[in-house]
């Protein structure tokens, strides 16, 4: 286990983990833009706050590739992802329940959204992107039998494992130098 740690680790000592995360952040966004706009699904409230935060990923992967080599510059960097990436997968979970309560019979609502905060108003700068124009909870596209929800989770999950790595690769560096 040690010695798979301190490969982790030294992996992320280099910058292509770094803007391969970014890539896939990015990716992920723009799948989302596609069925939005190619294959007509709007995005709801909890689906623009899910976007932001995979936005936030790949901005946080990008710093972290600008000097991965300073501990502080990977520091920074995975705990930007870590919290982008735990807001994301709130938001997700939130929206699987709304879809869950729509499921069965129930009505789901999106009054929780107030709009992003005055100093980063992406609704307003990039409406295209953020702006929300469909209801939480119902579903009008699947692939496989499962919403963009499930399969966004599925993703974060996955982003969530390769992050967890890197940080408790990071955090055993005493222990294996």
């Amino acid at each position: 286990m040690n010695i798979l740690l301190k490969k982790i680790q030294l992996l992320w000592l280099t910058r292509w983990p770094w803007l391969a995360l970014a890539a896939i952040a990015f990716s992920l966004d723009g799948a989302a833009l596609f069925i939005q706009h190619v294959l007509k699904v709007e995005p709801c409230n909890e689906c623009i706050f899910v976007r932001a935060g995979v936005l936030g990923i790949g901005v946080a992967s990008l710093f972290g590739a600008l000097a991965p080599k300073y501990l502080a510059m990977r520091f920074v960097g995975l705990t930007a992802c870590t919290a982008a990436l735990g807001w994301s997968l709130y938001r997700v979970n939130l929206l699987l329940d709304l879809e869950r309560v729509v499921r069965e019979g129930g009505e789901a609502s999106c009054k929780r959204f107030k709009g992003f905060p005055d100093w980063l108003p992406l609704d307003t700068w990039l409406p295209e992107v953020f702006e929300p124009r469909a209801m939480c909870g119902t579903v009008s596209w699947t692939f496989l039998g499962q919403s963009v929800t499930f399969w966004a989770g599925a993703a974060l999950l996955g982003i969530a494992l390769v992050i967890s790595a890197a940080l408790l690769a990071q955090t055993q560096r005493a222990k294996l130098s």
